[in-house]
């Protein structure tokens, strides 16, 4: 029996030789394109070099000897030697013998796999059978397989006794020969629960075929690639096993040498982690908040959230466009920054960041950003929650507050008033009887005290609405009414109403008296917009089952910031106003399930359309 060092030496003596009689060098990347080929692959295969050059090595194989390449170049193990036929350019195939080295780049990313190549005759056999089961070997080698004789050789057959790894020798299927590893990974108790039985009670049917014809490929001689297979244990439970098989003789017989390892633990991590993966994906993908991945200041990744909050209808609209698409320079340069200066260990900072969606839509956001890297470049990994609807339900609430206060406000106002007026009304009515000739003076004041009442009941609706009487209306009569009331005080500001009724049901149902409100209400501030004089549009039409009254002046205009804020308690343009008018209004407009929309052009004028359910 040889000795390690024995082998050894004859190991690196047949390296020392291949390398000798290299007869063509060829360098490919690692998904299998040719990087560089020797000045002699013309004089071996008929092809100038820059026929081969940024091809596929595949081309240039055998199509029955691919999957020798496949297993060695593209899933790489620690066989490095192996034999295929090459193309020539005549048509013919030469058989090639590889040896094959691995050279990666500095930073360990980036691989070559260098081939050289030897031609050799040394075959009985140039007929390759199926993929996964033989490849002609060379006789040379065949003969030193010969050679060892299992049942004669006891020291050998200690080794292989004690081995980790499970050793069978089968012939003709039939198992002779199992070590104490095999038996243990069947889980049979002794070994002659083994022998003299057919190894395919052991694997599972979809494999019958291959093994069969890799035991016969092996039987007579030829060399077989290494595989995966799935056995089944006496206990009934499958194992996953790697399986080599070389040639042997078995009391004169030609026999399998097979050696098994058990990889079961290792595909089940493999599972585990491929499941910890997936959970992972369906964790960012399903995540209720958007995840994104930003690259150069450009999209690389982004999840189904994130697609719907940019308003984005597929992954091509936004992969590879760039972030200020979305978001501001400068906004984006200080997130970034801060996010790449955090220390290890430091909470991560939460931004508030206004972004535009695809479609021009501001939202507002809460933005978490991790370092990261993508395909060894800085990166930024950001976990964005849209909080629009927060900050309008924030604004809501800020402005039921401000109402609540003018509401409180307004009730403690109009009691105060109401108290001392009552009074003046008793005692009005003691001097009205007393003073017959001064009568029309009492009819005067004696309205005006009733229009003081009035108003003060309706800015108690800010406090507590109080019955009101709703009932159907004319629009052009509450209009004309309104209209004839403020004549007066339009002519004093030289504004003029235009009035063009043009609805033909205008009948809606409301009260009266607070209708009346909310358009002497508008129209007011119309005149007041109109400091220089003009004219006051008002139309009303009809909208399906709707009326709309539209009032349009020619004053200074408000800008959009001021629209947006109009009805907010105690926000007012005017110097001497308290911003309770237009609040009252669109309340009242609001009770009576209505609509308000305000338009306008600085230095145009203001358009303020109100819609009501017809009666």
């Amino acid at each position: 029996m040889s000795t390690p060092d024995s082998l050894l030496k004859k190991e690196n003596t047949k390296s020392v030789e291949s390398i000798s009689k290299v007869q063509l060098i060829i360098v490919v990347s690692d998904v299998g394109d040719i990087q560089y080929v020797s000045s002699t692959c013309e004089a071996l295969l008929g092809y100038a070099r820059a026929d081969l050059i940024n091809t596929r090595l595949e081309n240039w194989i055998n199509s029955e000897d691919l999957y020798l390449i496949e297993s060695l170049i593209y899933q790489p193990s620690h066989q490095t030697h192996c034999y295929f036929r090459m193309k020539r350019k005549d048509g013919t195939l030469v058989w090639m013998e590889a040896v094959l080295s691995e050279v990666k780049s500095s930073t360990g990313e980036e691989k070559e796999i260098v081939l050289m190549l030897s031609r050799t005759s040394d075959y009985q056999n140039s007929t390759i059978q199926d993929r996964g089961t033989s490849i002609a070997m060379p006789t040379s080698q065949r003969r030193k397989n010969e050679d060892l004789q299992i049942d004669e050789d006891y020291s050998a057959y200690d080794l292989i006794e004690y081995l980790p790894n499970g050793v069978f020798i089968f012939v003709d299927g039939i198992i002779k020969y199992v070590n104490e590893a095999g038996t243990s990974m069947l889980g049979a108790c002794h070994k002659e629960q083994i022998l003299e039985t057919s190894v395919y009670e052991y694997i599972e049917e979809n494999y019958h075929e291959i093994v069969e014809k890799r035991i016969k490929s092996v039987q007579q001689g030829y060399r077989v690639g290494q595989m995966e297979q799935r056995w089944k244990r006496f206990d009934g439970r499958a194992i996953d096993v790697e399986i080599t098989s070389n040639h042997t003789t078995f009391k004169g017989k030609p026999a399998s040498f097979v050696m098994l390892v058990d990889i079961s633990h290792r595909k089940s991590f493999h599972k585990i982690l491929q499941n910890s993966r997936e959970r992972f994906r369906k964790l960012v993908q399903n995540s209720i908040d958007t995840i994104g991945v930003i690259c150069e200041e450009k999209w690389t990744f982004i999840n189904e959230s994130g697609l719907k909050m940019l308003e984005v209808d597929n992954y091509g609209e936004i992969f590879g466009k760039s972030i200020y698409d979305n978001l501001p320079k400068e906004d984006f340069e200080k997130i970034w920054q801060e996010v790449h200066e955090q220390h290890n260990g430091m909470k991560l900072p939460t931004f508030e960041q206004e972004w535009k969606t695809m479609k021009g839509n501001a939202i507002h956001t809460e933005l978490v950003g991790i370092p990261t890297t993508y395909l060894g470049k800085d990166a930024m990994q950001v976990i964005i929650r849209d909080i629009t609807e927060r900050k309008q339900a924030e604004a809501l609430m800020l402005q039921s507050e401000k109402l609540t206060v003018a509401g409180q406000l307004a009730a403690g106002i109009a009691h105060e008033i109401r108290n001392p007026l009552t009074a003046i009304k008793g005692f009005f009515k003691l001097l009205e009887r007393e003073m017959e000739e001064k009568k029309e003076y009492f009819h005067i004041i004696e309205s005006e005290l009733s229009r003081i009442e009035l108003i003060l009941s309706e800015l108690l609706l800010l406090a507590k609405p109080h019955q009101v009487y709703v009932h159907p209306v004319s629009v052009h009569s509450l209009l004309k009414d309104v209209t004839t009331l403020l004549e007066t005080q339009a002519i004093m500001n030289n504004v003029w109403f235009d009035l063009k009724l043009k609805a033909k049901t205008p009948t809606i149902k409301c009260d009266e008296n607070q209708m009346k409100q909310v358009f002497i209400n508008l129209i007011k501030n119309g005149i007041e917009a109109m400091p220089s004089g003009g004219t006051i549009y008002i139309d009303t039409e009809d909208a399906g089952d709707e009326v709309v009254v539209t009032f349009r002046d020619e004053g200074t205009g408000i800008s959009e910031d001021i629209i947006k804020r109009l009805g907010e308690p105690f926000f007012t343009t005017k110097t001497t106003g308290t911003g309770l008018g237009l609040m009252i209004t669109f309340n009242i407009i609001k009770n009576h399930h209505g609509t308000v929309n305000v338009t306008s052009e600085v230095n145009e004028g203001t358009q303020i359309e109100v819609r009501f359910q017809k009666a």
